[in-house]
């Protein structure tokens, strides 16, 4: 077996893996493209037999700081790390991961701060709240809280009818009575087929961006994340008197639609359209057979709150962390400390003795 950086030669091979051997959305090779304009590193790994035919991928995106980098797989979705072959045994998927982490501290560690690496997830991880073994003798820790149970991500099962099994079986009377409010103040759902207000989607993606203290994505950005997967894109919009209040970008596999980017105004809130996006959303993948709706990441109480009105099957994530250097890890965690408490500013000062206790036992243990 050899590892190697794919090129745009393997595009095809890459996706016909992704698409074949359960990989998500997110690990389709065109993502390089968007990261290429964040100025980000796309590092593509392949491990193949010595018949070239692969056995497992691993895509990574190198981000560049001011003062440090950092290793990602993936940046975008739940779901990241490694695709295997199936019916590879358990000892060679260990080998070909060991393999993996070896090459990419040997190439790509020098001047980052930390590698984060998800797992590759499913509904059977619903159960798994315990580290994966391999991965803390490789020297990562674990990054999920069990008290909070976050970060996690939630998909939806669904069935072919919609109204008889999700509507009247699954969702409670606060979920419909809201959804049946914003239908009667006015808002209705449609899908935006020829990207007709990708400008007001790009308008109120960047408001929401700025109300929760983030860098909104550049115009190009956006524009590419609703264009380069033609066929496996719908955006879903909420307009109210004919005027766009919220819009939802959805990804679709064969199996699975990924909701990616929620956008909405002021007004979306008090007319409810968030919750009417996306029980149409769900409505429609329903109709269309997929078999699951996935709610994306979720890392703070309050948007777990939110999505838990759907009634999902909550799935921790995986996230593993491994650092690099000292200093450089200091300055991106204090950054993202600070980006978390400001965005959950609530949470924090009405739990802030509970926090700052766990802050301290985490210095007297450390």
């Amino acid at each position: 077996m050899h590892i190697r950086e794919a090129t745009i030669d393997d595009k095809e091979k890459w996706n016909t893996f992704v698409e074949t051997q359960g990989g998500s959305i997110f690990h389709y090779f065109e993502w390089k493209t968007i990261y290429d304009v964040k100025n980000w590193d796309y590092i593509p790994l392949l491990l193949e037999d010595e018949t070239t035919e692969i056995i497992g991928l691993l895509p990574l995106v190198k981000i560049h700081g001011s003062l440090y980098s950092k290793l990602v797989s993936l940046p975008e979705g739940a779901s990241g790390g490694c695709v295997f072959k199936k019916g590879l045994t358990k000892a060679k998927k260990s080998q070909a991961m060991s393999m993996f982490l070896s090459y990419i501290d040997q190439k790509y560690s020098k001047g980052c701060s930390t590698f984060i690496l998800k797992e590759n997830l499913s509904v059977k991880d619903a159960t798994r709240s315990e580290p994966t073994e391999l991965f803390v003798k490789n020297g990562f820790t674990f990054r999920y809280d069990k008290e909070m149970k976050l970060p996690c991500t939630y998909r939806l099962k669904l069935t072919p009818s919609f109204e008889d099994d999700i509507w009247n079986g699954l969702w409670g009377k606060y979920l419909r009575n809201h959804i049946r409010k914003s239908q009667k103040k006015g808002v209705c759902i449609k899908e935006d087929t020829n990207l007709q207000y990708t400008d007001d989607f790009i308008t109120m993606l960047s408001s929401t961006y700025s109300r929760l203290g983030s860098i909104p994505l550049s115009e190009e950005e956006t524009t590419l994340r609703l264009t380069t997967f033609k066929d496996k894109t719908k955006v879903w919009v909420a307009f109210l008197k004919e005027r766009p209040i919220a819009s939802l970008l959805c990804y679709y596999t064969s199996s699975i639609c990924y909701s990616s980017k929620m956008a909405y105004d002021d007004s979306a809130r008090e007319y409810y359209a968030t919750v009417l996006l996306y029980s149409e959303a769900i409505r429609d993948a329903c109709e269309n057979g997929y078999e699951f709706f996935e709610f994306g990441v979720t890392e703070t109480p309050s948007l777990a709150k939110w999505k838990e009105q759907f009634v999902p099957i909550k799935i921790p994530l995986r996230i593993y962390e491994k650092q690099y250097s000292t200093v450089r890890v200091f300055f991106e965690k204090t950054r993202s400390l600070v980006k978390w408490a400001w965005n959950n500013k609530q949470y924090v000062w009405h739990h802030r003795r509970r926090l700052i206790r766990k802050i301290l036992r985490k210095r007297i243990q450390g």
